[in-house]
């Protein structure tokens, strides 16, 4: 069947944007806690051609924009490829039109034209501790670095480890330093370097309810998957040109399959069904992502420092 990597794609999207209360049918019981940014720069790649899925995420950021990261969403769209960052760039100009989006310029509004109805997530769900936190921290690098530092517990993290969350250094270092005169956190010296660690993982699991929330490496999920996706839209290119896309997607998304615990991707240059060995791979993939969500299982595990 055709498209079945995009359709599982939409499938595990529905499930996520349901846990921030988008109407839907599969419950995700054990979906880890939601990177926001990272679901709503992928949307408008991955959602398409389900238009009732775009539709409904759309509205939810209309309403719910304020609880998204504007430096977090520009550091995310800065790192993903051209395809997803068109896209995100243009259904944001479109949503500039309905909410007063920071990540984009008013003068870049597109005149939109789309039914919006009003969403509200409910933040008792341990998959929403990141928003939840926000509420609590207020949306900015001290509530992300919070559950950083709750998705590491027990690990000595690095100043240099969070920039990645979008955030400058003497951002994060101020916020580390209060943490650690709140006596919520531990430091030490590494060569030149600060570390810093959770000493207060209770305290701060109570504080955000987050006591039952698992924590995954988002970025390397949205990175399989939309090469994934890229990669089966070339199904209809030579023979030759497809070898060549799988392996590249191979070599591509091996650190994040590494990352996430997912088995080896398979070797594709050297055997003539590599293309198609890919495409069930990841398919594979996805569906168990999917079911260790639905279940108890246990696919898909957090990020490594």
């Amino acid at each position: 069947m055709p498209n079945e990597i995009a359709s599982a794609a939409r499938d595990l999207m529905w499930g996520i944007w349901r846990e921030l209360g988008v109407p839907g049918v599969v419950r995700l019981t054990r979906c880890p806690v939601v990177d926001p940014e990272w679901l709503v720069v992928h949307t408008p790649f991955l959602a398409p051609p389900d238009s009732r899925l775009d539709e409904l995420a759309f509205a939810w950021c209309v309403h719910n924009h304020t609880s998204i990261s504007t430096r977090r969403v520009r550091a995310v769209a800065s790192q993903v490829v051209k395809e997803v960052s068109n896209a995100f760039w243009a259904w944001s100009a479109e949503l500039r039109s309905h909410a007063r989006v920071n990540w984009v310029d008013v003068r870049k509004a597109k005149p939109s034209h789309r039914h919006v109805r009003r969403m509200v997530p409910d933040l008792e769900r341990a998959s929403l501790a990141s928003l939840r936190a926000r509420a609590v921290f207020g949306v900015g690098a001290r509530a992300d670095v919070v559950c950083a530092m709750l998705e590491k517990k027990g690990e000595w993290i690095r100043i240099s480890d969070l920039i990645g969350q979008g955030y400058s250094k003497n951002a994060v270092a101020t916020v580390l330093k209060d943490l650690k005169r709140a006596g919520l956190l531990s430091s030490a010296k590494r060569g030149n370097a600060d570390v810093f660690k959770i000493t207060a993982t209770s305290v701060l699991q109570s504080l955000l309810d987050s006591h039952g929330a698992s924590w995954l490496a988002w970025d390397h999920v949205f990175e399989a998957m939309t090469s994934l996706v890229l990669l089966e839209r070339a199904a209809t290119k030579p023979d030759a040109v497809r070898l060549v896309e799988a392996d590249q997607t191979r070599r591509r998304i091996a650190t994040s399959a590494a990352e996430l615990g997912w088995p080896e991707p398979p070797l594709t240059s050297a055997t003539p069904d590599g293309f198609e060995s890919m495409l069930v791979w990841g398919r594979g993939r996805l569906d168990a992502l999917g079911a260790t969500w639905a279940s108890d299982g246990g696919e898909g595990r957090t990020r490594r420092s």
